[in-house]
């Protein structure tokens, strides 16, 4: 139960980690990783090491850049990242966009090394979730800020505060273009995902009444059982005026800072009377009032708790979430909606639900590993080396379908095994688990220090064995050996203990495929 357990919740439990939950059973350790605190040195150290890799031609005179550099920009604030964006300034490419490849950087060694892999997973569910493409300079310049100070902020935190956190963003007032919607010209990109996406769902959306509002189910009592067109219109409305500090004007001679901050300009909202979800907004009101009284009202609806709850049933019990569970988690996210560790009471229920332990015990309910999850399961399993690289690390996991920080649209992935399993995606996360183990991308050499546990080196099949079981539990490990070995890419049972670069070569490889069998790449 422990090692499927931590499978289902970790990229991959390393051995010491696998003691520890023995030592306080696995609600214990639930517990401890829903309580994640600054402890964990070994992330600390690597992110305090890490060198990524910048290379560019300036396209002057000026001599080419190659240079390796600290992960510097990861605590910085948007003002100052914002100058990346100056279109005037003589800048490359690489360079506007270095605060999202750091940012990508550090992703994987959060995967690879925190000791708070709950928290891990949450943050990639919500950073899925509130989906941004932030391959351009005014969004990448605020993803430090948006990652730190909006997800991992509020991971487990209250799901309203996070709400107003990405409202306020200026990633999503970029990609949702909120940051020029303005009275008369209301841009409804952000309110219709608001409506569709981050909160009451597609399944909510009644688009047979439109802008019928009185024939919604529930509305004229005032609780609306879903939304129309008319509601996403109105909710337009009521975030006019919520900009960035882009150096643009709102109005003939005046201008903005260019900070890159979130700015609500009074002269671009617009401030009549609006009517979202049955309920009247008040015309004139204070600044940013009815933009919050939209947010709370989403925040608040049924529609909302059981949307995002069947995605965190989705993403931790199975492709099909029972209905009894999305139940009985919609129920806690309600009674604790006003709670500061909502997220948390939630995912502690479904985590102790009676369909939670037997989605675990039951194959059928198994999740295919996402291409990060086959890289960052491979590494920590096996105590590798590992240090991120760009590009070439970041393009592979894009090739297999998985581009950090780039999903093109809001929605962001999938969160369905049907939608990995293609011809196409297994090449790509089979050559995942080979490249790290061959270090085709610098990112860390595998050696037999790596490999070999004390003086004594066992000779290769032994070893090959030792590990498999490291990486998928005795018994399913001695039955992929067994299948693996007629295609002759294993270690012959009377093969001598490695001692050349080639024998250690064989090693690795056997251990990549290994990694490639269904038993490694479902979770």
């Amino acid at each position: 139960m422990l090692p499927a357990l931590l499978e289902r919740l970790s990229f991959g439990a390393r051995p010491a980690e696998l003691d520890h939950a023995a030592k306080v059973g696995a609600r214990g350790w639930i517990e401890e990783q829903l309580q994640p605190s600054d402890d964990d040195p070994l992330l600390a150290q690597a992110l305090r090491q890490a060198r990524l890799r910048i290379s560019y031609t300036p396209g002057t005179d000026a001599p080419p850049v190659d240079e390796l550099r600290p992960l510097s920009l990861l605590d910085q604030p948007v003002q100052a990242l914002w100058p990346l964006t100056d279109r005037k300034a003589a800048l490359a490419r690489e360079e506007r966009l270095r605060p999202l490849h750091e940012l990508t950087a550090a992703r994987l060694l959060r995967a690879a090394y925190s000791r708070w892999q709950l928290q891990e997973l949450l943050v990639d569910f919500w950073l899925n979730h509130f989906n941004v493409y932030a391959d351009v300079p005014e969004a990448a310049a605020g993803m430090p800020e948006f990652e730190r100070e909006v997800i991992r902020r509020h991971a487990l935190g209250n799901f309203a505060q996070m709400l107003e956190a990405v409202a306020t963003s200026t990633p999503m007032l970029v990609y949702l273009n909120n940051r020029s919607s303005r009275t008369g010209a209301p841009n409804e990109n952000f309110a219709r995902e608001l409506f569709e996406l981050h909160t009451l769902g597609r399944a909510r959306y009644l688009n047979e009444a439109f802008h019928r509002w009185r024939d919604v189910p529930g509305a004229a009592q005032g609780a609306p059982q879903g939304y129309i067109d008319q509601d996403v219109y109105e909710a337009a409305r009521a975030f006019t005026g919520w900009t960035v500090e882009d150096g643009r004007g709102p109005g003939p001679g005046r201008k903005l800072p260019a900070s890159g901050r979130f700015r609500y300009v009074e002269s671009m909202h617009d401030p009549y009377q609006k009517r979202v979800l049955a309920q009247e907004l008040d015309a004139f009101a204070p600044a940013q009032a009815d933009g919050r009284q939209v947010l709370a009202l989403v925040a608040e609806h049924p529609g909302t708790a059981e949307h995002l709850c069947e995605k965190l049933c989705r993403r931790f019990v199975a492709d099909d979430p029972p209905a009894s569970l999305v139940a009985s988690a919609a129920r806690v996210w309600t009674l604790n909606r006003r709670h500061p560790r909502q997220v948390a009471r939630v995912l502690a229920h479904i985590l102790d639900s009676a369909e939670f332990a037997r989605a675990l015990a039951d194959p059928r309910r198994a999740k295919l590993k996402r291409p990060l999850e086959v890289a960052m399961s491979f590494v920590r399993k096996l105590e590798l080396p590992f240090a991120p690289s760009s590009p070439h690390l970041f393009n592979v996991l894009a090739d297999a379908g998985q581009p950090l920080y780039r999903w093109p649209t809001p929605d962001g992935m999938p969160d369905v095994s049907a939608f990995w399993l293609t011809s196409h995606g297994l090449r790509r996360r089979w050559a995942l688990v080979m490249g790290l183990a061959e270090n085709s991308w610098d990112t860390g050499a595998v050696g037999p220090e790596h490999l070999a546990s004390g003086p004594d080196v066992p000779d290769a099949a032994a070893l090959v064995a030792r590990h498999a079981a490291r990486l998928l539990g005795p018994p399913r490990a001695a039955a992929v050996l067994a299948r693996l070995a007629p295609a002759g890419v294993l270690p012959a049972a009377d093969a001598p203990p490695p001692q050349d670069a080639q024998a250690w070569r064989a090693v690795r490889r056997s251990l990549a495929y290994v990694a490639m069998s269904p038993e490694f790449q479902w979770r």
